[in-house]
Formats: C-alpha cells, structure tokens, sequence
C-alpha cells in the first residue's frame, strides 16, 4: 500500500465538556475512494474540517505530504463573485479550466452568483473543487440539492479524478457506488473497513454482536463483585482492598460504555380527525421571479394515500412549487 498523502494520528478532540474524538486515526493514500460514516453528532464534519486545516485538535498529530492540495467542500458552500466563474478562479482554477469544470456541472460560466438555487451552488462549489485538479477532495454531503444528472456527473468525476476522496454523505446508493474503504467513527473511536459501503452494514452489525456479547460478560462480573461487597467483607486486607478497587473499575467501565451506547428513537403517530379523500387541489396556477415564469397554468389534484415526486433539473422551480 502506498504511503498516506494526508494522515490523522491519535487525535482528540472536545466540544465543550464532551469528548467528540478520543484517539482517531484516519489515513488517506493517494486514490483511495473512502466514506466517512457515523450517527448525526458523531463529529464526521468537525473530522473534515480538521483534515482540511480549519480545525486545529486538542491533541494528536495531523500531516500531509509535500505541496499537498486540498479541495473542501462543506455542507453549506458560498458562493462568491460576480459570476460563479469569477467564484471558481478565485478557488485556485484558472480561467479555462472554470469555464470546462463549470459546463461539465451544467452551469453556464457567465452565470450570476446571485439568485442561485441550492442545486447550482452545490454544482457551483464542486466545480471549484474538481477545478483546482487537488490532491484530496473532502466533501461534506456533496449530493445535497442535486437532481440526477448532476449525481451521475458528480460519480463520473469521482471515478476519473486522480484524488484521494473522503465521502461524508446520507446518500446509501450513492456511497454504494463510488467508494472502496469505510471509515466508521463511533464511540469516539474509529474503525477502518478495506471495501465498500455496500458491504459496511453485515461489518457493522458483526461488531455491534460482538460489543453486545463483551457488555453482557462485563454485567455479569460485576453482579458478582457487587454481591461480594454486599455481604460485608471486610476491605482492611490488602487483598480485599484490590478486589474493592477492581469493583469500581468495573462500575467505571461499564459508565464508559453506558455512555457510548445508541440510543433509542421512539415516534409516535396520531390520527388526526378524517379530512376527506381530497387532501390539495391548485388550478391554473402560475409563478414568475424576475421575469422568468417558472410555473404556468399548472393543475393538479393530491389524494389521500398519494405518493408525489416532483422531478427536474436544478433551477427548474421545485422548491417554489
């Protein structure tokens, strides 16, 4: 395996009184496709933002190779200048090479960075990423507001792209698809997984069955030990004031382990009073901004039990409708 180009050493990290990161080691080599996976939380974007030099770790060592080029792009990208090509330059692209990763995204260079809908932004502010021909490309939800000519783009770039490539996404099939290592965070720690995200769930659920198994053994000695307290042992013997001290590592250990656990979501639905089959009806309706109409003369009627996609291209006026 060839040696990591960008690299994360013990790291530790706390978020006010919390412990976010306790100890991660990530390592990226040049082309790996890898995806970041954890719950809502964990610290996969602060992860990021450290990789990319933003954040600085309480401990732990961050390195990357010589003259190494990053490329980020968050979960919520601004876009800057006059016109998004005015945008990709100022990210380190020269002009040619905006205006061609530009068109690739769909997006016409001479187009205002004003008015933009969240689909171009994001075309916008991966274009600026691709551009720059980086060394490490480190996207934080990259699929966000894109329709699906502008995913199936964003894959091909992935695959053709010469770049170490870090996913944060809650995008299954998309995951699926593009990479090839998985990086778990949870419980403040990190595991590694050499495939697929197609392959992470039967990992996962093997580690968690193991897990479950350690918690069960853990319990179980310490429902002994703590019977042996209760009978009133006397802990004035050296050896009973080990065991007494093995006690409340035991209790400690098992508060550590308490405190990593998942929790549970409970949701609950209740019927609202009957509404009738018709649940929305619009006729003839039209909407323009600036200008430029959007929705004209539109019809429709929504019953109840009706599952509804509104499909079409970034800009096209979805969200307005």
């Amino acid at each position: 395996m060839k040696p990591p180009v960008l690299a994360l050493r013990q790291v530790r990290l706390a978020d006010g009184p919390r412990m976010l990161f306790d100890g991660v080691d990530l390592a990226l080599e040049p082309r790996c496709r890898a995806c970041l996976v954890g719950r809502n939380g964990a610290g996969k974007t602060t992860l990021l933002r450290i990789l990319a030099g933003e954040v600085e770790a309480d401990e732990g060592e961050r390195t990357l190779a010589p003259g190494l080029r990053i490329a980020w792009v968050p979960q919520e990208p601004v876009i800057g200048g006059p016109t998004v090509r005015d945008h990709v330059v100022a990210a380190g692209a020269a002009p040619h090479e905006a205006d061609a990763a530009l068109q690739t995204f769909g997006l016409d260079p001479g187009k205002s960075s004003e008015g933009l809908s969240g689909g171009e932004v994001r075309r916008a502010a991966l274009a600026a990423a691709f551009a720059r021909d980086a060394d490490v490309l480190l996207l934080d939800e990259p699929t966000n507001h894109l329709d699906i000519p502008a995913i199936a783009t964003l894959e091909s770039e992935i695959a053709a792209s010469r770049a170490a490539v870090l996913l944060v996404s809650h995008d299954r099939a998309f995951l699926e698809r593009v990479s090839d290592r998985c990086f778990w965070l949870e419980g403040r720690r990190m595991r590694r997984l050499d495939r697929g995200f197609s392959h992470f769930e039967a990992w996962a659920e093997g580690i968690a069955a193991a897990e479950a198994e350690d918690a069960r053994r853990l319990q179980k000695r310490l429902e002994q030990e703590e019977h042996w307290m209760q009978r009133g042992v006397t802990a004035r013997r050296a050896r009973n004031e080990g065991r007494r001290r093995a006690l409340l590592e035991l209790r400690a250990a098992r508060a550590e382990r308490l405190r990593d656990v998942r929790g549970q979501m409970s949701l609950e639905a209740v019927a609202a009073e009957g509404s009738g089959q018709r649940v929305a009806e619009v006729r003839r309706i039209s909407k323009a901004w600036g200008g430029r109409t959007v929705i004209r003369d539109f019809s429709t009627r929504i019953q109840k039990g009706d599952r509804v996609a509104i499909v079409g291209p970034n800009g096209a006026g979805k969200t307005t409708l």
